[in-house]
């Protein structure tokens, strides 16, 4: 049987393949011609505003450059409030920006630009606001400018006090019942100009070295203005060496100051125990003034007041009977923040820079013992700045603390210095001259109560020749020197009972302070005396810390 063959069906033609005509071309290139114009229109004026938002941030980083400088600039003449708004405008204007309104410093918001605030947050913290207009170049279709406005705050951490918690310093044995509260078992001392220079006086003997004569002096003769030809002349010399400052608070009443016993050779009770060969003590005093710069101020004005006492100042014959003598009676405190006097000690001739008293020989070698106090008028005992107590004033040594101390047991612990928690991170500069004889360890201890780790070496190699030698031990060394205090062993300490070289040599100790050091109410921090009697020790002290005091906080 035949098949008969399939018949093919219909077969489907392929489409034709569409092509845009002339017409649609133009509409398409019409269409991304439109959008590409809207579309540039918004990227102008971002490109536009980019340019204007970098031109911006870099005024603002100008502007806030000077509000740096004004502040840093302001804030070490505090408390002196007009001062430091003066020096911080002058500042602002010398970056360019001067006040448009400089007599108003109300419309910081609303006057005319540039506009320039200082304001005052404490004593010793300042803040500078500088508000300016900074002009659009390429957005000025959209903004003509818009206001930049930066802040900077600065302080200035303030010195080392060289002294102790209360209003008084260097006062010895002199009874809690006379003082109103405890003594601190120390007493100030100068040494004679003809004294040896290793009795603890680096900078008011004339000579050191050479040979020694009657009496123990070294340089001077029998008369006036002779000297040995084999003394050697004192490079460390400097008769403004010793100052001390008397700080006044915020709305504190006038003051008194006082020098206890300023005499030399008395005896009796209550005596400082210094020889009759010891020197009259020449006191200038400075100020009132408000700035915290003490040198500066001393040296740009002349002493105030001038005062000495006779050798025979002593306790009998003073103008209470109470042993205390007046340096300053009834002196004004005119600053609303607070401001200092400063007591400038030395056995110069007064008012005789390099100058030194007629009789100056043989017989002025010895140390003249002697106490500060400032009470407010009409108190007669001393008090301690505390919240409680603001308007309390306070006595300090500021840059040198020369000490007679009679240790009066095997350990005895001396305030040496207020370090507040400012100084956290800090590195202490401990510097001492002929300090420990007699001694067997020293510690130096914080306000907690802890002796702290530390390193030292000698700071000359003879006399006055200051070096740069490497650190002779540490404490935090394996082998280091530890010793025991109130029973406790094991603390870190200084071990000064086999050196010979102690004795008329500077000697610099470093302490770091810690990163989480807190003291609250009390920093005051100390020295222990480890000893196996009871010596006496004339020696000098300084404190240093390294690190900028003037820095900014915001």
């Amino acid at each position: 049987m035949s098949v008969a063959p399939a018949t093919a069906g219909p077969v489907a033609e392929p489409c034709p393949e569409k092509t845009a005509g002339p017409s649609g071309d133009r509409r398409q290139a019409g269409f991304v011609l439109a959008q590409s114009a809207l579309l540039l229109i918004p990227m102008l004026i971002f490109a536009a505003f980019a340019t204007d938002i970098g031109a911006w941030y870099l005024e603002g980083q100008k502007v806030q450059r000077g509000v740096d400088a004004a502040a840093l600039a302001a804030v070490p003449l505090l408390p002196d409030v007009a001062a430091a708004e003066a020096e911080a405008r002058a500042t602002a204007a010398r970056n360019g920006y001067l006040d448009a309104t400089p007599a108003d410093n109300t419309d910081f918001e609303t006057g005319p630009l540039p506009q320039v605030r200082v304001t005052a947050h404490s004593s010793t913290g300042i803040e500078v606001e500088i508000r300016v207009e900074a002009p659009a170049f390429l957005g000025q279709l959209i903004v003509d400018s818009i206001i930049v406005e930066r802040y900077g705050v600065a302080e200035f951490i303030q010195e080392v006090h060289l002294g102790n918690p209360t209003s008084g310093l260097g006062t010895g044995d002199i009874p809690a019942g006379d003082l109103g509260m405890p003594n601190d078992q120390m007493w100030l001392a100068l040494t004679s100009y003809c004294a040896d220079h290793e009795q603890g006086d680096p900078f008011g003997v004339g000579y050191w070295d050479g040979p020694t004569y009657m009496n123990g002096h070294r340089g001077c003769g029998s008369a006036d203005n002779y000297v040995y030809p084999e003394a050697n002349p004192n490079p460390t010399l400097d008769d403004e060496a010793y100052v001390f400052v008397v700080e006044y608070q915020a709305g504190s009443p006038t003051l008194d100051v006082d020098v206890y016993e300023p005499g030399v050779g008395c005896s009796g009770s209550g005596s400082t125990g210094d020889s009759t060969w010891g020197a009259v003590i020449n006191f200038e005093i400075y100020g009132p003034s408000a700035t915290t710069d003490h040198r500066g101020f001393i040296d740009t004005n002349a002493p105030t007041s001038t005062v000495s006492y006779d050798f025979n100042s002593c306790i009998s014959n003073s103008p209470g009977g109470d042993g205390w003598w007046p340096l300053l009676n009834n002196a004004a405190t005119p600053s609303t923040e607070g401001g200092y006097y400063y007591i400038m000690a030395s056995v110069r001739s007064p008012g005789s820079p390099n100058s030194y008293p007629g009789d100056s020989f043989w017989r002025e070698n010895g140390v003249n013992s002697f106490s500060l106090r400032t009470l407010r008028n009409g108190q007669t005992t001393l008090c301690a700045f505390s919240t409680a107590d603001p308007t309390c004033p306070q006595v300090y040594a500021l840059e040198w603390l020369p000490l007679y101390r009679e240790i009066p047991s095997s350990e005895a612990a001396f305030y040496l210095a207020e370090i507040d928690e400012d100084h956290a991170g800090e590195r202490m500069v401990i510097t001492f001259f002929d300090a420990a004889e007699g001694i067997d360890n020293l510690q130096f201890v914080d306000s907690n109560g802890t002796a702290m780790p530390f390193r030292w070496k000698y700071a000359d190699q003879s006399v006055g020749l200051m070096t740069d030698s490497a650190y002779l031990e540490t404490s935090l060394a394996a082998n280091s020197d530890t010793c025991s205090w109130n029973g406790t062993g094991g603390q870190p300490c200084l071990d000064t009972s086999t050196r010979s070289d102690w004795n008329d040599h500077f000697v610099i100790v470093e302490v770091d302070i810690p990163d989480d050091y807190t003291c609250g109410s009390d920093c005051w921090w100390q020295i222990r005396y480890v000893t196996g009697g009871t010596p006496t020790d004339r020696s000098t002290w300084s404190i240093a810390l390294e690190g900028d005091p003037v820095r900014l906080v915001e």
